[in-house]
């Protein structure tokens, strides 16, 4: 097949892959750029009718599985038919299918920084993917049987695909490959072929014991703790044979088996610590591969542990149990967990939230963690760089992509805050000279990989971290002004309340000064000396408020405008001065020469003082950016301005608060002037008939009050009656305001009559020769 170039329009590209069997070749339209993988087999009347049975099998089997997580087929071009009839010595079906652009996951393993496992988004994104296809597949009684990271492949998706919406924001798609190994079987049945790559297969089979659709489960759980961790679970440096004997010793907790560095075994009931996926996510699928690395097969998968100590035989409690490996996981990927970068603290943390969850919940788990007051949190989503209320539901601001940042409102970052070094790296750092074997040097340079990605991403975070912190003051001193101009607003409604406020007091003050100079009715006039103190504690306390509004409103925009300077620049240039790249550089360079050097030194020890450099340079890195970020201008203006407007917010809300009692006040002081005023005019009108014949001692008593030879008040000292005759003494009285009346009356019609007169310029001189 190799001398076949062009076959119609299309042109050969390149070779994919080859096995045992098959070769699968890449094709290009030279018109339409469509790519086709298309996979033939290459020998003849060797093959075996055992082996043109598997093949055909294989094809037919693609053809039927019609899944978005399975290598899809497609028709295969005519022309191919008699162009590949020299390549196709067997006249086996040729088998076309979707070319996947990203190649297969074990070129993503390979890769330096995915050493020690890849990041939780694309660890979600793939078994998200392999569930779905594994599932597919035993649903139709399908056991795969050879699942290993070469096996699935990476479909880059188009831009402008209309999938790409369906996937929201991914870029990839994991497919399912090679169906070469699978087979049919239904629930009862079982296969006793040796078949799969033999570090993935399950015990079972490397016994030559009977199998069922549980191997898939043993393989998947191999398959995802190496995704998570970068390596194997179960002695990676050991062939099948020498590791199973160990795995069938460990207890249903363990989930991973492996060689200190002095060589002895150790079980352990946790993920390797070096890897890139949070706490809550690390500890369900921790969970979730005791249920798949179970030992025994009939158990493997199901909701029944090994770990039970009664004698039950395994196919009683298999009976009594389901199969819950691929609910549990879709459970586990469907969980919510809000990852927050410590600014503070330089730390990732992570928590599983969900409908429920508030913003002051979150804070109190955060403080369990931290020991950081929940009154000294400042959280900040990096959506829309604004800082969520308590009692707002968290969810809200959820988003695989994003993360939230916390800040302490006292301070940037605490003082020596120390990295976190792999046990090996501190080994080496320690012992320099130390001569290091095959194993223990692959896993100090799998760790110098970890600890230097693991500060780069640390760094990042802290860079982003000051940036969104620069964000979320413009949007805070926006909001300050917001607060400003409603607590501005009011204040100057009260200043106007108050000013008419003033005006009724001077004028009141001055008409009573001038009524209480003349001895008539100045006993009315008592209450209002209390409006008039408390009017005037009003005023003053007003002029206090604005006196200190004036200073704050500078206060503001000073601290408003400094939130507004931009900072990206100073920040720029830090980065461009204190980074890890050189670090990274050098550290990936000497990972790959080890690489490369890998099969050579097998078998003998080897020094790693190289490595060794590389990790002290990217911890004197790491300190030296704590120290000289502490001292940059933008961190100091980042501090000073957050500390600032959190007094100013204070002032602003204490401000309302005083705005809205004096306003209250005033209005209270208005009323009871008012209510006053017309009192004194009510009394004034109502005894206005008696005015003058009641002394002026009780004109602050109603006349209906009154009762003619009695006391006017209990206060009175009661006096012996000098006039023998009552009634005449009352006759006397009322004849004498009767007479009082009549004055009254005659002396108002005269003084009209004299201000007509004044006002008409007539000649009234013979009035004057008459009265002669």
């Amino acid at each position: 097949m190799d001398d076949i170039v062009f076959i119609g329009d299309w042109i050969k590209e390149r070779e994919l892959g080859k096995g045992s069997f098959g070769t699968v070749v890449l094709w290009k339209h030279k018109k339409t750029d469509e790519k086709l993988a298309i996979k033939t087999c290459q020998w003849g009347n060797e093959l075996t009718e055992k082996h043109r049975q598997r093949w055909t099998k294989e094809v037919e089997m693609l053809q039927s599985c019609r899944n978005p997580n399975i290598v899809g087929t497609k028709d295969l071009p005519p022309e191919f038919i008699t162009g590949l009839e020299r390549a196709n010595p067997s006249g086996l079906p040729i088998l076309c299918m979707e070319y996947c652009s990203g190649g297969d996951l074990r070129q993503v393993l390979n890769k330096p920084e995915s050493c020690s496992g890849l990041k939780e988004q694309q660890v979600r994104q793939i078994l998200s993917d392999l569930r779905n296809a594994m599932h597919f597949l035993h649903q139709n009684k399908i056991t795969h049987r050879d699942l290993k990271p070469e096996n699935i492949v990476l479909h880059i998706l188009d831009p402008v695909q209309s999938n790409v919406a369906v996937q929201g924001q991914r870029k990839v798609i994991y497919k399912l490959i090679d169906l070469g190994y699978a087979k049919e079987i239904d629930s009862n049945s079982v296969c006793a072929s040796l078949v799969g790559t033999l570090q993935y297969l399950a015990p079972e089979i490397i016994y030559s014991k009977t199998y069922s659709n549980s191997v898939d489960f043993w393989s998947l759980g191999l398959v995802v703790f190496e995704l998570i961790c970068g390596r194997r679970p179960f002695l990676p440096f050991m062939a099948p044979v020498q590791w199973m004997p160990y795995v069938k010793k460990k207890p249903h907790e363990s989930i991973c088996v492996y060689e200190s560095f002095h060589g002895d075994i150790e079980y352990s009931n946790e993920v390797f610590p070096e890897n890139y996926i949070s706490k809550p996510f690390k500890a369900l699928i921790e969970e979730w591969l005791r249920i798949a690395l179970e030992w025994e097969p009939k158990l493997r998968g199901r909701n029944t542990p090994s770990r039970v100590t009664f004698n039950i035989p395994s196919e009683q409690r298999e009976a009594a149990s389901n199969i819950v490996i691929f609910d549990v996981l879709e459970k586990i990927l469907a969980k919510k967990i809000v990852k927050i970068f410590s600014v503070a603290t330089l730390s990732q943390l992570a928590y599983e939230v969900d409908d429920t969850t508030t913003v002051l919940m979150l804070k109190s788990k955060i403080y369990n963690d931290t020991n950081m007051p929940m009154s000294e949190q400042i959280l900040i989503t990096q959506m829309n760089y604004m800082e969520p209320a308590d009692e707002e539901c968290i969810v809200k601001y959820w988003n695989e992509n994003v993360m939230l940042f916390l800040y302490n409102k006292s301070y940037i970052f605490k003082d020596n805050i120390k990295p976190i070094v792999p046990m090996a790296v501190q080994r080496c750092l320690e012992n320099p000279n130390a001569l290091y074997n095959f194993k223990n040097s692959q896993n100090l340079y799998k760790n110098a990989m970890f600890l230097v990605l693991s500060q780069m991403e640390l760094y990042d975070s802290l860079i982003n971290g000051l940036f969104v912190r620069a964000e979320s003051l413009k949007y805070e001193g926006k909001q300050l002004l917001l607060k400003h101009n409603s607590v501005d607003k009011n204040l100057g409604n009260l200043l106007a309340r108050q000013e008419t406020l003033k005006k009724l007091t001077d004028s009141g003050k001055t008409h009573i000064s001038a009524l209480r100079e003349t001895p008539n009715g100045s006993n009315l006039l008592g209450g209002f000396d209390k409006i008039f103190k408390d009017a005037d504690d009003i005023t003053e306390r007003i002029k206090k408020l604005q006196a200190a509004w004036t200073q704050l409103t500078k206060r503001l925009q000073s601290a408003t405008r400094r939130s507004n300077e931009v900072i990206t620049a100073d920040i720029n240039n830090f980065v461009n001065k204190f980074n890890y790249q050189a670090v990274y550089a050098c550290a990936y360079k000497e990972y790959l020469a080890y690489k490369k050097s890998e099969s050579a030194n097998r078998g003998r020890e080897r020094p790693c003082k190289d490595i060794g450099s590389v990790c002290y340079k990217c911890l004197k890195v790491g300190s030296n950016i704590l120290k000289e970020v502490r001292q940059q201008a933008f961190v100091l203006k980042l501090m000073d301005v957050s500390t600032e407007f959190s007094k100013i917010d204070d002032i602003v809300l204490n401000a309302a608060d005083n705005t809205n009692k004096l306003a209250a006040d005033l209005t209270n002081v208005l009323d009871e002037l008012t209510n006053c005023t017309w009192s004194t005019i009510s009394l004034v009108v109502k005894d206005a008939e008696g005015f003058s014949n009641v002394p002026y001692s009780v004109v602050s008593f109603e006349k209906k009050d009154f009762k003619i030879g009695e006391p006017v008040s209990n206060h009175c000292i009661k006096v012996a009656n000098k006039l023998e005759d009552d009634e005449v003494l009352k006759s006397l009285i009322e004849d004498s305001v009767k007479l009082r009346k009549s004055q009254i009356n005659l002396s108002m019609k005269i003084n009209s009559q004299k201000e007509l007169l004044n006002k008409l310029n007539l000649d009234f001189s013979f009035l004057n020769d008459e009265m002669k």
